[in-house]
């Protein structure tokens, strides 16, 4: 079930991101907002024959590679049916690679239709400045944004679950109590973050008119803060479930999760809902302006990228997609943010090799039981469980765990094991070193835990309760 439910988050976040990019960036060969491939020419350019060599290579290069990353996007959570940690490994390393390649192929192109705008001297003559101000819009801009404080209700509502002692004290009892209950204080706040950032940008000028600078500049602010708080409430709402669930029922279960993602996933559709609709009305309403404002700051961008030693900004809109920013590379802080990007795809890639690692030893976990004098020794995978002979008060072969909730504390559970700290409702702290499918089990009571254990060897359970019994069978104690 959770691989079923994994294959199905991952193939959806990647075929959206696929196509999401697709839509962005499809167009830039055209004519469009005074511009060819991010280069402002003259409108006459699109019928110059090197332009339109370029521009049909480009096409097709690009519709090409976008094919071959959405066929990825498909085929590599395929693969989460065979091996999961190997297929996120994968996934991670694909993700990265389309987001390297699409930039250095869109940056690219826009380097060549720089220098096809220098050999040709397409420079505009009596340009405005890159940067300018619409002053009756700018008046205005405060209505533009959704409103900041419909951010408060899911930050003071994952606040409230920490301040009510009974769930405080469910949520701190586990890893998983504390990452769930963690993001419905974290997410609130990051989402609250973009919402003020987005929504306080200066606003952009785009034509002469200021009734268009006022119709795009209201489009994207409040599409873009209108979907972060459907975004923000989607998230609170998927984690204040699962933190619920586990004050009420103890456990999750592999339909928690898929409520969980089913939730998340509406606010994931509400911001790529945003992005494909601001881009579609703000190309509809640029191409209607009759009064489209002439720049000509393409020097800055000559080399695919934006650099303007004048320009005090670190963060300007993209050239390539308006949805996007990008920094400005002049900027003393920009190679500290470049680095942190590349520190975090590193780490990225890191983790994944330590879950890969961590996974596929619990795939290949066997449980081992030793007995050395009167010490016993209970291992598999990283758990491991040691106790005197003499401390056993009971010892019994069971066909399964005991019917009740069981709760992990800090252990692992997949659908081949369940190993680690766990506590049951009845039958208090745990230690489980089960192999889900096989019988019996061996259950020991000691004085602070019970741990049961089994093995996937034909008869080496029943072993390991002999070898407990025979040492005490020669005291006349013999666990029951």
């Amino acid at each position: 079930m959770i691989t079923a439910v994994m294959f199905v988050i991952f193939l959806l976040i990647g075929v959206s991101i696929v196509g999401i990019c697709a839509w962005c960036h499809s167009g830039k060969e055209e004519y469009q907002e005074g511009m060819i491939l991010g280069v402002h020419v003259p409108e006459e350019a699109a019928a110059d024959e090197e332009v339109r060599t370029l521009t049909r290579s480009h096409k097709k290069k690009l519709k090409r590679f976008q094919l071959l990353n959405l066929a990825a996007a498909v085929l590599i959570p395929g693969g989460f049916f065979i091996n999961m940690a190997v297929s996120v490994l994968l996934w991670v390393i694909w993700l990265l690679q389309y987001c390297v390649v699409l930039i250095a192929f869109m940056t690219g192109s826009m380097r060549r239709m720089y220098r096809v705008k220098v050999k040709r001297q397409w420079f505009q003559p009596d340009t405005h400045p890159a940067v300018m101000v619409d002053t009756r819009v700018s008046a205005m801009a405060d209505h533009f944004p959704v409103p900041w404080q419909w951010h408060l209700p899911t930050l003071a509502g994952g606040l409230l679950l920490w301040a009510v002692p009974r769930t405080r004290e469910m949520l701190s009892a586990s890893f998983v109590g504390w990452v769930f209950g963690g993001t419905c204080v974290f997410l609130p706040l990051v989402f609250l973050c973009l919402h003020l950032s987005l929504g306080g940008r200066k606003n952009q000028v785009y034509s002469q008119d200021s009734t268009v600078n006022e119709q795009v500049n209201r489009l994207e602010k409040r599409g873009w803060t209108a979907a972060l708080t459907a975004a923000d409430y989607a998230s609170f709402g998927a984690g204040l479930y699962l933190c619920l669930r586990l004050v009420c029922g103890g456990r999750l279960y592999s339909w928690d999760y898929v409520v969980y993602s089913a939730v998340d996933l509406l606010g994931a559709a509400a911001v790529v809902t945003a992005i494909l609709l601001i881009q579609q009305r703000r190309r509809r309403l640029l191409s209607r302006d009759t009064q489209p404002l002439v720049t000509d700051d393409d020097e800055y961008w000559k080399n695919g990228w934006y650099s303007n030693p004048n320009d005090r900004r670190l963060f300007v809109q993209d050239r390539i997609c308006s949805t996007n920013y990008t920094l400005n590379m002049s900027h003393p802080a920009a190679r500290w943010w470049v680095a942190a990007g590349c520190g975090i795809c590193a780490v990225a890639v890191v983790a994944c090799i330590v879950i890969i690692v961590m996974l596929d030893d619990l795939a290949h976990a066997s449980v081992q039981m030793t007995v050395s004098g009167s010490t016993v020794t209970v291992e598999a995978s990283f758990y491991h469980c040691t106790f005197s002979a003499e401390e056993i008060e009971s010892a019994e072969l069971v066909d399964d765990l005991p019917d009740e909730e069981f709760r992990r504390t800090n252990g692992a559970s997949t659908d081949q094991v369940a190993l680690g700290y766990y506590e049951g409702e009845e039958t208090g702290d745990a230690m489980l070193f089960v192999i889900r499918g096989e019988k019996p089990l061996l259950r020991i009571d000691l004085p602070d835990k019970t741990v049961f254990l089994n093995s996937a060897e034909e008869g080496q359970t029943e072993m390991w309760y002999e070898m407990l019994c025979r040492p005490q069978e020669g005291e006349g104690d013999s666990p029951s």
